[in-house]
């Protein structure tokens, strides 16, 4: 049916998770009355979440104004000032604190993916000379990246998708796309599947990808890295690996071999509480159905120190069965040679910064992920990519643990203030209790927060600034294009102006930027910006953005592209011992470790903690701590759910749906049982990132944030964490108990 004639049908931005995915908007008198997908695009917004556009940019708990504390930090006391007043007063904290203590002091925390606004972010950074960024992707992909970049030079498309009819075999490894993807990825994997790709799915969870799996392995929580070598160690001694490629394009094979000589089938059986045969047939499947694929996953970075060998495994994996950047295997991401996407990051000024003199603050703890590391990362790439990686970011994240260090204890040195940009540190983190510490410290000077809700960590904030939705600002470059991944950017204009007194993030950098020595750096618009990113592309925002396909791809690869250039390395090949781990004072290859709290690590807290506790899955609900406010979104999942086999919780006395404790050795939080016979037996899921929008605000409760969240009981020790400082989110011991 036909519109009436007086409303307007706009292309744009689904304005719920900050993904980018792109919508048709019906728009009457200014105001938007129906938002759909817009199934003519590249990427479509057609998610359950999406369904709720309306509902999230109309919501009456939405921040609409900037907002002063006046009270006790955390006592719920604002006053309403101007968006200009705010950039004054802020600008000129953060000059004070930058000429007391460095710009080092000062901290930008960044939640999942939301567009330009990061991307702005990390210039500002570079240009203010702090090198303390954090996003939320320190804790999606910072050691699985590292760990390709330092042992080949290049990362795989983190989309991870089998080509149909090419694919031969796709490992989804701690990943399952249909939820993040939304209808589009199942699709896909059917119909790879159809053609002949024999799908295989590693995952604790009976997840949407493991029912359209041929093989579903469910390895026990944090013992991923005993699988990866076990499979290493059957294709090296049954001759199964690319002899060819091997002797050709890699170095340290030997050394592989002699790591991995341990891990006979019958070993990781042990370790993994898999069955030999299911480690024999995932090893011989892979490596004798070319090319293939296996996929980057969540699941496999969340392990801390366990995740070290999991994710250099899958690494070495690709590897030796000659599947690096072959078409149907795993093709090299492209960089964005559409857009000056690096030049503006200008990681460059960050290095050389006049008044930098110190490396961020995990730095000493984990070389990888520092200007040091960065820089080393770049030289080992340089005569491949010369202007470094897109995603360069996940080479300097800091984490979330010598945050709160340098917050508390000055360790390295004083952290003063925090810049808090579209994210929910209280529970998203680890240990968050020690996070709430920090961001309550009277030690910090100046706490910042930008935001569509009043989140549990904006409570305890200074400032607290209202952002725009999707709908409200243009985008470019969705599904990860403005963090440096890939060649591919979609463009949509803003569906309508503003409302109320959200600015876009784009505002607040440049706004700052500009009170901070930073003029002419800063175009005055979002959409001035993309112009001058687009110019690779001898295109402007508005004329990509008016295409019938608004988008920009990649021209197709051939692949094999290191046969002209080499790999981007040191040696030019790759280093299955790395020459970058070992100049940054790691070991080459790394030995494989069982998480800080696991039945093999802690054999006696094992018996008090008789259970093994994986958290964090997605659902096609919510995006990770968002949307909690959402009624339809509640209805489906209204509470933390913790998945336990029917028969363990029998044994325990424990019902279907009734509440109970989650515990481990740092406490308990509160969930529902949700019987699930696919689990193992000794094996329960928790949901993670949960608090209670219309639970009381402020301290004490901060909107239940300690009730059912599960993060506040893991622990974040430095020996717990990946060699790049990633959190061990997944893979600990614990014990439910009724309530």
């Amino acid at each position: 049916m036909n519109e009436p004639v007086d409303v307007a049908a706009k292309r744009g931005t689904c304005p719920v998770c900050g993904i980018g995915c792109l919508t048709k908007s019906h728009v009457k008198d200014g105001v938007v009355i129906k938002v759909k997908a817009d199934h003519k695009s590249s990427m479509p917004a057609d998610c359950p979440r999406a369904g709720q556009s309306l509902a999230y940019h109309n919501h009456p708990d939405r921040i609409n104004f900037p907002m002063k504390r006046v009270g006790k930090r955390g006592a719920g006391q604002w006053q309403r000032i101007s968006w200009d007043q705010a950039m004054d007063e802020i600008a000129a904290r953060l000059a004070a604190i930058r000429d007391q203590y460095g710009p080092e002091a000062v901290q930008t925390l960044g939640g999942s993916y939301k567009g330009p606004g990061d991307a702005a972010c990390w210039r500002w950074s570079s240009l203010f000379g702090t090198p303390n960024i954090m996003h939320l992707g320190k804790t999606c992909g910072s050691a699985e990246y590292n760990a390709q970049w330092a042992t080949y030079g290049e990362i795989g498309s983190p989309a991870g998708r089998p080509t149909p009819g090419v694919t031969k075999c796709a490992i989804f490894w701690g990943y399952n796309p249909p939820v993040p993807q939304g209808v589009g990825a199942a699709k896909l994997i059917k119909e790879a599947r159809a053609s002949g790709t024999k799908i295989i799915v590693i995952d604790p969870r009976r997840s949407e990808t493991a029912q359209l799996a041929d093989l579903w392995l469910q390895p026990r929580p944090g013992s991923d890295g005993a699988l990866a070598y076990g499979m290493i160690h059957i294709i090296i001694s049954e001759g199964l690996y690319d002899k060819e490629f091997v002797e050709d394009w890699c170095l340290g094979f030997e050394e592989l071999k002699e790591l991995v000589a341990p891990f006979t089938p019958e070993k990781v059986a042990e370790i993994t509480w898999l069955s030999v045969e299911q480690i024999l047939e995932v090893a011989r499947t892979y490596a004798t159905h070319k090319p293939g694929i296996i996929t980057f996953g969540l699941g496999t970075v969340h392990q801390g120190r366990a995740s070290n060998a999991t994710v250099f495994g899958k690494a070495y994996l690709r590897a030796i069965t000659g599947n690096l950047d072959v078409p149907g295997g795993d093709l090299f991401e492209e960089q964005p040679e559409h857009a000056r996407f690096r030049e503006e990051m200008y990681w460059d000024k960050l290095i050389s910064h006049p008044l930098r003199t110190r490396d961020n603050i995990n730095a000493h703890l984990w070389p990888i992920a520092s200007v040091r590391g960065m820089q080393a990362s770049r030289e080992a790439m340089a005569k491949v990519h010369p202007l470094g990686v897109g995603a360069a970011f996940y080479q300097m994240c800091t984490s979330s643990t010598t945050l709160c260090s340098a917050i508390l204890e000055q360790d390295p040195y004083p952290i003063k203030a925090v810049i808090t940009q579209g994210t929910n540190s209280l529970v998203a983190l680890a240990n968050a209790k020690r996070v709430h510490e920090a961001l309550a410290s009277d030690k910090l000077d100046l706490h910042v927060v930008m935001d569509h809700w009043m989140t549990p960590g904006a409570q305890l904030a200074d400032y607290v600034l209202p952002a725009t939705d999707g709908l409200e600002r243009p985008n470019l470059g969705a599904a990860g294009g403005m963090w440096g991944f890939g060649n591919w950017f979609t463009a949509a204009e803003r569906t309508i102006p503003p409302t109320h007194e959200r600015h876009d993030d784009y505002e607040l950098w440049k706004d700052l930027g500009n009170r901070l020595g930073q003029q002419g750096y800063w175009p005055d618009t979002l959409e001035g910006w993309f112009d001058r990113l687009l110019e690779p592309s001898r295109l402007s925002f508005s004329e990509l953005a008016a295409r019938p396909m608004a988008a920009l791809f990649p021209t197709p690869s051939d692949g094999k592209r290191y046969e002209q250039r080499g790999f981007a390395t040191l040696s030019g090949k790759v280093e299955l011992a790395s020459g970058l781990m070992q100049r940054l004072g790691y070991p080459a290859m790394p030995q494989y470790e069982e998480p800080v709290w696991s039945p093999i690590s802690q054999p006696e807290l094992f018996k008090e903690y008789p259970l093994v506790v994986t958290a964090g899955a997605a659902t096609k609900w919510y995006y990770r701590s968002q949307q909690r406010q959402l009624e339809q979104m509640r209805k489906q999942h209204p509470y933390a759910f913790l998945s336990i086999h029917p028969d363990t919780a029998r044994d325990l006395g424990i019902a279907d749906g009734a509440p109970v404790y989650v515990e481990t050795p740092m406490g308990r939080v509160r969930q529902i049982s949700r019987y699930d016979d696919a689990l193992h037996p000794q094996v329960v899921h928790a949901d993670s990132c949960w608090w209670y929008p219309e639970q009381e605000a402020n301290e004490p409760n901060l909107s239940g944030v300690w009730e059912s969240n599960f993060n506040m009981l893991i622990p974040d020790s430095p020996e717990s964490l990946s060699f790049a400082g990633d959190a061990n989110l997944r893979g600990h011991i614990c014990r439910v108990l009724p309530i």
